[in-house]
């Protein structure tokens, strides 16, 4: 049989998986508050889970690398808990880490991100694994493989689903029920800036811009997590898992045309 974790792999096991080119998920998290109801972990646990869980059900096309704990979020850190990895560190370190899949033969990569303040930076990572490596690399927000889902089983108005929301503390409910403090779940809805901004995982506005967490959130948490439930948890992971295998069998058998160097001398040519 075989294994799904890129961890527990043997050097042999991992030239097996090269040479049936199965495509690396990489789950990125981040380490903050999700309000006095969830532990500081919900986008470790929700990306590594998607990830593996993909890749559990489909060894043949994927592959499930170990979660990045430590990510961006200096905007967090007037609540306790946060760690913030300056955006240029963890661009250089994601770029490290899809350097050495494709040194090892990998061509087929994936950021799966699980924290807001990761997207751009692992789109940035994620050229720069294309550009300078042999490997193709694609990024996406787990949160949303699962938007059709969301619209269709959520109870909350637009607000509701942004952070340590009823989308997040439902799959939290699901994946680490002990682990819920019901007793301190509080609704509590961000600044509205519509069509500017949108704080909502159905979509984002015109603009985007960030202030401090403190200063739009006094609990930490931002939505409708009362509305929460296992089982909506259960299903939006499940849309979530069947739309990331879907996209990773897509992404390894999709083929580009050969570059074509347009420059008159061509010298540069990489």
């Amino acid at each position: 049989m075989r294994k799904h974790l890129y961890a527990t792999m043997t050097h042999e096991e991992v030239n097996e998986a090269v040479l049936e080119r199965r495509v690396v998920l990489i789950p990125v998290g981040q380490l903050e508050t999700h309000g006095p109801h969830l532990p500081i972990d919900v986008d470790v646990v929700q990306a590594t889970y998607v990830c593996e869980e993909a890749a559990r059900r489909a060894p043949e096309d994927l592959l499930s690398a170990p979660p990045i704990y430590y990510a961006f979020s200096e905007h967090v850190m007037d609540f306790p808990g946060t760690i913030a990895i300056r955006p240029t560190v963890l661009i250089e370190y994601l770029f490290d880490i899809g350097h050495s899949f494709a040194r090892q033969g990998f061509t087929r990569i994936v950021l799966v991100n699980g924290h807001g303040s990761n997207r751009s930076i692992c789109e940035v990572a994620t050229r720069m694994i294309t550009n300078h490596t042999t490997a193709m690399c694609a990024t996406l927000d787990h949160w949303n493989l699962a938007r059709e889902k969301l619209t269709e089983i959520r109870e909350s108005p637009i607000g509701g689903t942004a952070h340590a929301c009823e989308f997040e503390t439902s799959e939290y409910m699901y994946l680490r029920p002990d682990l819920v403090r019901h007793d301190r779940i509080q609704d509590e809805f961000a600044p509205d800036y519509r069509p500017w901004r949108s704080d909502d995982f159905a979509g984002g506005g015109l603009a985007h811009f960030m202030e401090f967490w403190s200063q739009r959130s006094k609990s930490g948490a931002e939505g409708a997590p009362s509305l929460a439930t296992p089982e909506k948890g259960r299903q939006l992971l499940e849309a979530t898992i069947e739309k990331l295998i879907e996209f990773g069998r897509w992404w390894k058998t999709l083929t580009f045309p050969p570059r074509v160097d347009h420059r008159v001398s061509g010298a540069d040519r990489v």
